[in-house]
């Protein structure tokens, strides 16, 4: 066995011990109890998340234009500028001495393109971390999106409590994968929802309308 595959067997086991560990513990607890009112718990939890997604999102914008639409335009402007000396360039192809400067400015006109795309990719990774580190922020500060649809019973061992934190923290990992997913994605998730309960859309609007009428 090559040294590959023993670590990737090593992992492989350490995930299933690790699995089969909190099987072992959680599987025998009491499961936490749904609340009464679920689907108006959480859709104000999701409509909540929808705001701060949108403010999150505006934010991001100007991010963007601050830190990255200068370089992105510089390179937009390469690409561009390569275009045209390609295009001049092959409106005189006829010309044999102009093969060699067609195939440079290819090969500028390639790698300009390249670094735009290496930038644009580079762009969104930095604006998707920004808003997960943002969406972890949100949610330790108590905003989340599953916490208030759950009864938990007070915890009374080590076990318990360690159940309750572990919930917490995939709790956490999810409200901020949501936020960073964007405004879009949580109102999918609430027109998901609305498939299976019609009333659903009602009480959004009624939500809304609550907030309008006693702003905080």
């Amino acid at each position: 066995m090559d040294r590959e595959s023993l670590l990737k067997f090593a992992r492989y086991a350490f995930y299933t011990i690790l699995v089969g560990g909190l099987l072992y513990v959680l599987i025998p607890m009491d499961l936490p109890t749904l609340q009464s009112s679920i689907i108006k718990t959480e859709l104000q939890q999701l409509t909540v998340l929808i705001i701060v997604a949108l403010f999150l999102e505006r934010a991001l914008e100007v991010y963007k234009l601050f830190y990255f639409s200068p370089e992105k335009e510089r390179l937009a402007a390469q690409v561009e500028k390569f275009q045209l000396e390609l295009g001049s360039l092959l409106t005189n192809a006829d010309d044999s001495a102009n093969d060699k400067r067609i195939q440079a400015a290819k090969i500028s006109l390639f790698n300009a393109e390249e670094s735009l795309r290496i930038y644009k990719n580079h762009m969104r990774q930095s604006l998707l971390k920004a808003a997960i580190v943002f969406g972890l922020l949100i949610g330790l500060v108590g905003v989340r999106s599953l916490e208030g649809a759950f009864n938990f019973p007070g915890p009374e061992s080590v076990l318990e409590i360690f159940r309750l934190y572990l919930f917490r923290v995939l709790d956490l990992i999810l409200t901020a994968g949501l936020i960073a997913g964007g405004s879009e994605g949580i109102h999918n998730v609430i027109k998901k929802i609305g498939n299976l309960f019609p009333d659903v859309q009602k009480k959004v609007i009624d939500f809304v309308q609550a907030i309008k009428q006693n702003p905080v």
